[in-house]
């Protein structure tokens, strides 16, 4: 598993949050609940057909300290990139492999 050196990446970790509107509905929203130092790594990526279109999807691991405000649905922001987190699972040494996906269009 990765060293504390290769924690080298800044990401959002972002909760789905579902908030009462004054209308009598319900709207959701994405919060971020944690800024911290994680490990990117590309996994691979599939192209597909839609209609409208071909749709590429790339998966990326993410390894970070344990923490424990992980629940899903989750996402994943880094960079510029918003990444939905799939599932996550402990890897060694207190950290959390999160699986996760970004769609191009």
């Amino acid at each position: 598993m990765s060293s504390l050196r290769e924690l080298s990446e800044r990401v959002a970790l972002q909760a789905l949050e579902t908030v009462d509107d004054n209308s009598g509905g319900r709207s959701a929203t994405w919060v971020t609940f944690a800024n911290i130092w994680a490990e990117v790594r590309p996994a691979s990526a599939t192209n597909g057909t839609r209609i409208g279109g071909t749709t590429t999807r790339r998966f990326v691991k993410i390894f970070i300290r344990e923490i424990s405000e992980i629940s899903l649905p989750m996402q994943v922001v880094w960079g510029d990139r918003t990444l939905r987190v799939l599932a996550f699972r402990d890897a060694t040494n207190s950290r959390i492999e999160l699986e996760c996906e970004e769609v191009l269009q």
